[in-house]
């Protein structure tokens, strides 16, 4: 991964809404509906934290009729937060 790439991803988790994001997909695939109460943010505003995310390579998403689930894009990203929760 080169450095702006990694700039990006670390600018994307540096936002408490978008981690707690990150954290509740760390435990499985939610949908919109569910992640936008989680957030206690407008619906937009939380979908532009998604969209902060999927740009950064972060998060994955998918259809399902109307819904629109997300869920952490590679494991990787749980090893990254697991880590960043060590740094004392």
């Amino acid at each position: 991964m080169d450095s702006e790439r990694q700039v990006k991803v670390f600018k994307a988790l540096g936002d408490p809404t978008r981690l707690k994001i990150i954290k509740m997909l760390a435990h499985c695939e939610k949908c919109v509906c569910e992640i936008i109460p989680a957030t206690g943010k407008s619906q937009p505003t939380t979908s532009a934290h998604l969209k902060i995310l999927h740009e950064a390579g972060l998060v994955k998403s998918r259809k399902e009729g109307l819904s629109v689930y997300y869920k952490l894009a590679d494991d990787s990203i749980k090893e990254l937060i697991k880590a960043a929760e060590r740094i004392k």
